[in-house]
């Protein structure tokens, strides 16, 4: 069951990505700031990887309080987001900022990242309160 729920937690962060991509890419080209383009895109996938994973991955999660459950998701994907970009700005501001440190900075950041999210949803967002 594990090992199912982190591949498919894996498989709807892809989807989040997309969705986090393809609309910061069409805000951007309709004229948005990055910025501001990036603050209406990751809350819309932060949504959809929330509905996803309830119903997809954390499959024996409570259904009661969806409320209290996408307020307990959302706070550990920021934490596993910050967590992330600390290790990343680390990495790059250690190692001097060059081509191949930056993807190992991404690289490192995004599994921290990932772990977090995904220890954070399972036993944090998703847990059954019974």
């Amino acid at each position: 069951m594990l090992v199912r729920q982190i591949v498919r937690f894996g498989m709807v962060g892809g989807v989040g990505f997309i969705i986090d991509g393809g609309m910061l890419w069409l805000l951007l080209a309709c004229g948005f700031n990055p910025y501001i383009a990036r603050a209406f895109s990751f809350p819309v996938a932060i949504v959809a990887t929330w509905a996803l994973n309830r119903i997809w991955t954390f499959t024996t999660a409570d259904r009661s309080r969806k409320l209290r459950q996408f307020n307990r998701y959302l706070t550990v994907q920021l934490i596993g987001a910050t967590a992330n970009f600390s290790v990343y700005t680390l990495v790059v501001h250690r190692f001097s900022g060059a081509g191949a440190t930056i993807l190992l900075g991404l690289l490192l950041g995004s599994f921290v990242g990932m772990f977090i999210n995904f220890w954070g949803a399972r036993e944090i967002a998703f847990r059954n309160e019974s």
